[in-house]
């Protein structure tokens, strides 16, 4: 029987959040997060398992201590949470970019700031933009949507002069609605590193935890195993302005 010092651990994931963490058709878990989390698992021997959820139930359950870990993919691990907890090494490494309608590529000629090309921006809803040239108050019109598509929607119909948003997830998504010839990356804003977030608490219980996931990490790093991964969810190079 399992005990308090061999049970598996409960980790969240990000629902409906491609190509991170979602359900394929056969419903099944898939995405890059997901893939990676099973092959450092494997290889520490650690026994786990993956519930999918919304950003703010994942909150919930980490401030009231109903799940052992997260798989910090998004800027929602907000301070208070990141306090409780220990965060292995990166797992691998995302930008915020800003993205514009293809059709408009003419706008980048007239060497206008960003500022005044991006009347209108879109965000996903939770976003955190923090950079010395951007802030959520930077531009007239903010558009705060739910999901990526929302983002890809606004963009390419018009609704938006701009879109900033993490580039992995916002090309994916473009290439799954077919419309990545309309998306133009014109600017890398920051960029944020993804890890294996644990409660201290279970740290403190299971003190290997943290020694077994950053050994694993560091030997996918070295196998390429993560890359390898994330190529296969992105096919395709970004499509990115001279």
């Amino acid at each position: 029987m399992n005990t308090w010092s061999n049970a598996p651990l409960s980790l969240a994931a990000s629902h409906n959040f491609p190509p991170y963490s979602f359900l394929d058709e056969e419903g099944n878990l898939s995405g890059i997060d997901i893939d990676i989390t099973n092959k450092i698992m494997k290889l520490s021997e650690i026994q786990f398992f993956i519930e999918l959820k919304p950003i703010s139930r994942i909150e919930y359950l980490i401030k009231n201590k109903k799940v052992d870990a997260v798989i910090t993919t998004t800027p929602h691990i907000t301070e208070t949470i990141s306090n409780s907890m220990w965060f292995s090494n990166s797992l691998y490494n995302t930008t915020l970019s800003l993205f514009i309608n293809s059709k408009n590529k003419e706008i980048l000629n007239q060497k206008l700031s960003y500022n005044k090309v991006c009347q209108r921006t879109g965000f996903l809803n939770g976003s955190i933009l923090t950079s010395p040239e951007f802030s959520s108050t930077s531009f007239i019109d903010v558009r705060s949507v739910n999901y990526v598509s929302q983002l890809v929607d606004l963009l390419t119909l018009g609704r938006v002069d701009c879109v900033i948003a993490e580039d992995i997830a916002f090309i994916y998504q473009a290439k799954e609605m077919k419309k990545q010839d309309q998306v133009l990356l014109i600017k890398e804003i920051t960029d944020r590193d993804i890890f294996i977030g644990l409660q201290e608490s279970l740290v403190k219980r299971r003190p290997e935890l943290p020694l077994k996931i950053d050994k694993a990490i560091s030997e996918l790093h070295k196998n390429h195993a993560i890359d390898d991964i994330i190529i296969k969810y992105l096919q395709l190079p970004l499509k990115k302005a001279n």
